[in-house]
């Protein structure tokens, strides 16, 4: 591809050559390129190669006399609708290319010409330069940088967070800070070796912490330009809309606002008094003093005598008071009638009568807090299955160990800042003394108790209970109540959607705010024309994609959370983080918290939008719990991570990535609503509703907007109570709203896209994971028939001739098999040795000779631990390893070239059982649909054909496998000989 450099020159030399032969005084004209320019800035962009190319073709019958220059430069200064680039360079807001926000600092193409030959030079074209997501330096390490506040100012020179120093000249051209405003910085550990300028400064440092940095790239953390009412106006400073203080330095040409005034203002984030924001620029909405100025109610005067008597005003005329986030964490203990009815086994809905009726908005705390309790209870009960009797502990430095037999394999599951009892074996009456985990170890861990107990002891033994931590719990109480109060109807229980204005103007929309919308509305579509307006950071991402990030962008049904669909391999989690990244960049004002129920899908996301060299690491941060470790964190991760030791700061990044549960930290904060803009829960349909209302609810009262992603036909939350299963906390938050109207299915209202409101849900449908043959079945029975199968054949077709398939070219194997499942006397879990054995066979033939797999492209799912452990043990015999064996929950969210699933399940009466009660993994749709769409090349299930028909699912996977002839084993039951699979789904639609 030519760059647009040597497109420009062969044009002007055309341009030369045709004006040469018409024009003898050519000489006197000017064209001028400046050569200094990157010519790799545009080389690698077609559209900003057009662009710039189209502005010189209509400038071409411009006045030759005047100079043109095409350069590579920096914003220095902006105003509201122009600024200057390189401090010299004009630029209007209609000469600016695309709808990326821009910034001073930020590096733009320019083509300019010069006014006439002494005059200024005014911008053509400006189109900002975006590094590309598929750029080869995107991995580099993460700019070292800090958010914090201006503390102190004298002269030229300031502190940050009180061990900051910066000097005026640092800060980015057009900003002067104040006292108070929010920034990014770039640092530098300071030298130790102070200058004579620096021990000039001493007086002003001396009483700073160490250790000191210096800043560089000082810049405003958050901007806001809008349309505001002067609220308040005062000699020498003022406010607008009650939120937003000035000074008159910030007025431009002169104007003095009056109260009442319609201004249009850019802010910046800057803590001055009780506002949250500074005015840096205030100008009227029209140079007609006769509009901006005050208007006064003029009161007729009567002949007569007469009087007024006064009304009462309103406590706020213009906006309601902003609420706070509470800041203080109750205990939410355990009711003990309700712990007496689980452990004496009696009705719960005696107690609870809640439980029995439909979730509504009167009996939601009350019914949300008692499956909290009821999960609280079970993992009290399971807990005491570890207690250990008589043990001594031993000394480790300001430590004592215990052993904790067990504890590698997650039994018990123990976290640092849980604690740990000892109770004296020989004296009940005696003190109990509580010691807090501080360090755990493969088989042990360290712990700390009052400072007396560590003196006096010598190695006594104790009987000992564990106790986990109840924080999290907690915050699930906090978050249900919260949502209660703040949220409201419009997110717990949303019945109809109502338009509001688009968040960032894309296109004119014909509806108006709070215009509701039923089934004779006209749903707006995202035609190419606005996707061409919004330059993309991955620009492989397909339609449907797209669409998502633009709603999102839009957010036009907020409060109303947006649903990104995802099923399996449709590229959900590239979406959220496009859609982070677009409003980031589009709204200056926004702030960001993405939160996943897992560490490791939260590193995911810092991962990839470091990856795509928009995020600097004064952007974002990784909040961490205070239990982690650094130990498995990736490099690219670390730099970003912290933990809530300052929250006050961490609070203010533009992006904040944590788990849905460590982002209940930020309540301590004492942020007021509205503190963030935007939240995103990726993997939503694997947390409790519950656990997804911690982030959200941080956005609540504030007109804020929530995104959730994930998959509602895929593995919900992982419970341990069976009571709280049953009552509807296994239901998480993402499924139980797609079953309220406004988001459910509907092929007639929605056919354009793809059967769900495109305002409140987008349905990915490219899977870019599965063979064809793989994909098909889940695609009927869970998802509409949508799916496409978007994969590269290079992938899928890895194993399409492999020698053990039944039929060459269908990559799908049933593989019936009819030996017993068992169980060991000292355990309740279940294995099957004839299927443990299928399972080892078909795993060498997939690690011989024929087909040279890597044994990390290889997974084994079955459901039961003691399967595991037996097809682990024949592993370790034959010498085969990395190939990982788990349960669906294990897999769910990754996939494997080859999967090998072993059912284990063979007594027909117990699954039968299964069945009646929808317990257990035959009969589970969700575990069904997340074990057959782990595999991209090659899926194998070895099972009993009798058993497995039992269940609707897997009816049809045997019947599909018997159709497409790769079935194999033993002989089929006569369910399956002569079945009609397209007419049986069609009555039995799921």
């Amino acid at each position: 591809m030519y760059s647009v450099l040597s497109k420009v020159v062969g044009l002007l030399f055309k341009m030369v050559i045709a004006e040469e032969k018409t024009d003898e005084n050519l000489s006197n004209s000017c064209v001028k390129v400046d050569r200094q320019s990157n010519e790799s800035n545009f080389s690698g962009n077609l559209d900003q190669d057009d662009v710039l190319l189209t502005a010189l073709v209509d400038k071409e019958e411009k006045d030759s006399d005047c100079q043109m220059t095409i350069f590579t430069g920096k914003i220095t200064q902006l105003f509201c609708e122009h600024g200057l680039i390189d401090g010299e360079v004009y630029f209007s807001a209609e000469s600016v290319v695309g709808s990326n926000p821009l910034h001073v600092g930020d590096t733009v193409n320019v083509v300019a010409r010069q006014q006439n030959k002494d005059g200024g030079w005014m911008a053509e074209s400006v189109s900002l330069v975006v590094s590309s997501w598929e750029d080869d330096d995107l991995t580099s390490e993460a700019v070292t940088g800090e958010v914090g506040k201006v503390t102190e100012l004298k002269e030229e020179e300031g502190i940050i967070n009180k061990n900051i120093i910066f000097t005026i000249g640092e800060c980015v051209e057009g900003y002067l800070p104040h006292v108070g405003d929010w920034v990014s910085v770039e640092l530098d550990t300071a030298d130790s070796d102070t200058s004579g300028a620096q021990e000039e400064k001493e007086d002003f440092t001396t009483h700073l912490k160490e250790p000191l940095f210096n800043a560089s790239k000082v810049a405003p953390l958050r901007t806001w330009s809008f349309k505001g009412c002067v609220s308040a106006s005062l000699p020498d400073h003022g406010y607008i809309d009650e939120e937003v203080f000035f000074r008159l330095d910030a007025c431009l040409n002169g104007y003095r606002p009056r109260k009442w005034d319609r201004v249009k203002v850019i802010a910046i984030e800057s803590q001055q008094g009780k506002c949250s924001w500074r005015a840096v620029t205030i100008s009227p909405l029209s140079s007609d003093s006769g509009v901006y100025r005050s208007k006064y109610i003029k009161q007729s005067q009567s002949k007569g005598r007469g009087w007024i008597i006064p009304g009462q005003r309103p406590q706020n005329l213009l906006r309601p008071h902003k609420m706070t986030i509470p800041n203080k964490l109750p205990q939410y203990p355990v009711p003990e009638k309700l712990r007496e009815c689980v452990l004496d086994q009696l009705e719960l809905t005696s107690y609870a009568p809640y439980l029995a009726e439909k979730l509504r908005r009167d009996n939601y705390i009350e019914r949300m807090s008692t499956l909290l309790h009821l999960e609280e209870i079970q993992m009290e009960i399971n807990i005491l299955e570890f207690d250990l009797y008589r043990v001594c502990l031993q000394a480790a430095g300001e430590f004592l160990t215990l052993h904790v037999p067990g504890l590698a394999e997650g039994r018990p599951s123990l976290l640092i800042g849980d604690s740990v009892i000892l109770l004296s074996p020989v004296d009940p009456d005696e003190p109990q003394y509580e010691g807090i985990i501080h360090e755990i170890y493969s088989d042990k861990v360290l712990l700390k108790f009052n400072s007396e107990f560590h003196s006096c002891y010598n190695g006594e033994d104790y009987n000992v209970t564990f106790r986990f931590n109840r924080v999290s719990l907690r915050r699930c109480h906090q978050a249900c109540r919260l949502a209660a109060t703040m949220l409201g109807d419009q997110v717990l229980f949303p019945s109809q959607e109502k338009l509001n204005p688009p968040q960032v103007e894309l296109f004119s929309s014909p509806h108006t705010a709070s215009t509701p919308l039923n089934s004779n509305h006209h749903i707006p579509h995202i035609n190419p024309a606005i996707q061409d307006k919004i330059q993309f950071y991955n620009s492989l991402l397909n339609d449907q994609q797209k669409t998502a990030v633009i709603q999102v962008l839009l957010g036009q049904c907020r409060p109303l959370p947006y649903i990104i669909f995802g099923p399996p391999g449709t590229g959900k989690t590239i979406t959220v983080v496009e859609a982070i990244l677009q409003i980031f960049t589009h709204m200056p004002r926004s702030r960001i918290i993405a939160c996943t129920p897992s560490n490791s899908a939260a590193d995911l996301l810092v991962e990839r939008l470091h990856m795509s060299g928009i995020i600097k690491n004064s952007d974002m941060v990784r909040l961490n719990a205070f239990q982690r470790s650094n130990t498995g964190i990736s490099d690219i991760v670390l730099p970003y991570c912290c933990t809530g030791e300052q929250l006050d700061i961490i609070s203010h990044y533009r992006i904040i990535v944590a788990t849905c549960n460590t982002a209940g930290l930020l309540c301590t904060a004492g942020l007021k609503t509205g503190h963030f803009t935007h939240v995103f829960v990726d993997e939503a349909g694997q947390a409790t509703e519950p656990e997804c209302l911690i982030p959200a609810g941080l956005v609540a009262g504030g007109g804020g907007q929530i995104v959730l992603a994930g998959d509602p036909k895929q593995l919900g939350p992982v419970l341990l109570s069976p009571f709280a299963k049953v009552y509807g906390l296994e239901l998480s938050f993402l499924e139980r709203l797609m079953e309220h109207l406004p988001y459910q299915h509907n092929a007639e209202l929605y056919a354009d896209h793809g059967g769900y409101n495109p305002l409140l849900v987008t349905m990915l449908i490219d899977n870019y994971r599965c063979h064809p043959a793989i994909l098909a079945l889940p695609s009927k029975l869970f998802y509409h028939g949508y799916l496409r199968e978007c994969a590269s054949a290079e992938l899928t077709d890895t194993l399409k001739d492999w020698f053990m398939l039944p039929r060459p070219g269908v990559p799908v194997i049933f593989h019936g098999i009819e030996t017993k499942d068992m169980r060991d006397e000292d355990s309740p879990s279940w294995f099957n040795p004839g299927e443990v054995l299928q399972v080892i066979q078909y795993l060498q033939g997939l690690l011989g000779n024929k087909a040279p797999l890597h044994p990390d492209n290889i997974g084994i799912i079955t459901p039961y631990r003691k399967q595991v452990e037996k097809i682990r043990l024949y592993m370790d015999i034959l010498g085969i390893t990395q190939v990982k064996v788990g349960s669906v929950e294990e897999f769910q969210g990754q996939e494997r070239q080859a999967i090998i699933v072993s059912t284990v399940r063979s007594n027909d009466r117990l699954v039968n059982s299964d069945v009646r009660h929808v317990l257990g993994f035959v009969s589970n749709p969700k575990r069904f649909n997340v074990a057959i769409t782990r595999a991209q090349a090659l899926l194998i299930v070895v099972g009993n054909p009798y058993v497995l028909s039992l269940d609707k699912n897997w009816h049809y996977f045997i019947q599909a496998c018997v159709e497409n002839g790769s079935y194999t084993g033993c002989e089929l039951p006569e369910v399956f000989l002569g079945t009609n699979l397209a007419q049986e789904q069609t009555e039995n639609t799921l």
